[in-house]
């Protein structure tokens, strides 16, 4: 078999891969619609196709955006399908479905293998059922975790049985960064004084934002720190460079989005002006970690300065790092073109970081999804303006955050009309489902184009 049938081979692999996880998303959003509509779904008796349709691709598709209240609108056993939902969306599809696998004492066959390297993005087949049961334990360890520190905060205010309920409900939905609560109509509003609530919240979405393969090469580091095989001072050192650049990117998204949010919010008494300075920092910092596609909400999102709305969809669009359970274009990719810049200013031939080459393939594909991803928002934000009596800003923050899979809102969710509420349901599949997609396509698209080289163009940049 020559090389171009070999790749032939490897992108047909890779487009059924493609098509099971878009089939599958699919699949669960319709599931959830369905069990949605049943009358013992809702506290009224009833509910219409379209927002069943609508809250059960917020949850599959772990967004958060809502046009019913959620602890008010659906019974005890429409918010377990909706928890359900958020649970197999943030893990996904193929992960959940390999758990079963295991859970039943099913081999793995190769190509069940090649599916879950190809949805993870994983360099090898090797340690493919280790990696599945490591992210299910911790998956289960850091969820449980975050129930039980919310527990100290939710059963004196809502009694054991709800503030268990309640807990558990939160610790969900944060790690999954889906942003749907049953507390109240207000998010976390009237939380914005705790910073139990606040910061266990935040402990969540970075955890599931950051990544299963981050969280392992950090656990097998600090484990080597602790057994005294490896200097504390080695740590920084020791880590892969994909970790070292996601933990970099996550530290300075937060770091830039608290500051922004502070000083432009600051004065403001629509969000942060009437609190204490410590108050005021603590919310900031909920607020620039919330922006990584989690969708809770401590401050009035309508309230936003213009400056901090536009900042905001920055790193809305950014949104977490891959294999996680956020959104958005990545922050790898983010990273990788922002090293790419650099490497031009400085004259350098190749992209570095951390003193190792990124492949140009890698920054083509981040270059590629980057633009798709950007084009994309533009599109359905013009869609959406053009079918609702929406202000620029907040049409732009509302398709920003359904790509994006963030789930905040500036109150505009649930005045949408028919095609508005289409429009965003479209968004929040298609950035779900878009990034893995597209990484997976743009990663493999190795065909006999590749094997002409035509002579080079002459054009002018700039």
């Amino acid at each position: 078999m020559d090389v171009a049938e070999k790749n032939e081979k490897k992108l047909r692999r890779q487009m059924r891969t493609t098509s099971k996880i878009l089939l599958g998303f699919l699949l669960a959003i319709l599931t959830g619609a369905v069990l949605l509509t049943l009358p013992v779904a809702t506290v009224s008796g009833k509910s219409d196709f379209l927002t069943a349709l609508f809250t059960a691709t917020t949850s599959v598709c772990v967004t958060g955006l809502v046009v019913v209240p959620t602890f008010s609108y659906w019974t005890l056993f429409g918010k377990i399908v909706i928890l359900a939902l958020i649970q197999l969306g943030g893990l996904g599809i193929v992960a959940l479905t390999s758990f079963v696998m295991l859970l039943m004492n099913r081999k793995f066959s190769l190509r069940n293998r090649m599916m879950i390297q190809d949805a993870f993005g994983l360099s090898t087949m090797q340690g493919m059922v280790v990696f599945i049961k490591r992210v299910i334990k911790g998956t289960v360890i850091v969820e449980m975790l975050g129930a039980v520190l919310y527990m100290f905060a939710f059963i004196p205010q809502f009694g054991v049985a709800h503030g268990i309920w309640y807990s558990v409900f939160n610790a969900i939905s944060a790690f999954c960064n889906a942003g749907i609560d049953i507390i109240g109509p207000d998010s976390l509003m009237t939380y914005a004084d705790s910073p139990l609530v606040l910061l266990t919240s935040s402990f969540l979405i970075i955890c599931g934002g950051l990544g299963f393969v981050v969280w392992w090469d950090v656990v097998d580091v600090l484990s080597n720190v602790r057994a005294k095989k490896i200097p504390v001072r080695d740590i920084w050192r020791r880590f892969n460079t994909h970790t070292k650049i996601i933990l970099m990117m996550t530290f300075a998204l937060i770091l830039s989005g608290m500051v922004v949010t502070f000083l432009f919010e600051c004065n403001n008494p629509l969000t942060l002006g009437n609190m204490s300075l410590g108050k005021k920092m603590l919310n900031a910092f909920f607020q620039s970690v919330t922006l990584r596609t989690a969708g809770f909400a401590s401050i009035s999102q309508k309230g936003l300065t213009e400056p901090t709305v536009l900042v905001s969809c920055v790193i809305m669009f950014i949104g977490g790092s891959p294999v996680g359970t956020a959104g958005g274009i990545k922050t790898m990719t983010a990273a990788t073109l922002v090293f790419a810049v650099l490497a031009v200013v400085q004259g350098r031939k190749e992209t570095v970081a951390f003193k190792k080459t990124i492949p140009t393939s890698i920054v083509r594909r981040s270059l590629a999804v980057t633009v798709i991803g950007f084009g994309t928002l533009i599109l359905f934000s013009v869609l959406l303006l053009a079918t609702n009596p929406l202000s620029l800003s907040d049409g732009v923050f509302e398709v920003t955050s359904a790509i994006a899979t963030v789930g905040l809102s500036r109150d505009v969710t649930p005045g949408l009309n028919v095609i508005g509420k289409l429009i965003i349901i479209l968004c929040m599949y298609l950035g779900r489902v878009g990034p893995i997609t597209m990484f997976m396509f743009f990663g493999q698209r190795a065909t006999n184009h590749n094997s002409v080289k035509y002579a080079d163009a002459e054009i002018i940049v700039g």
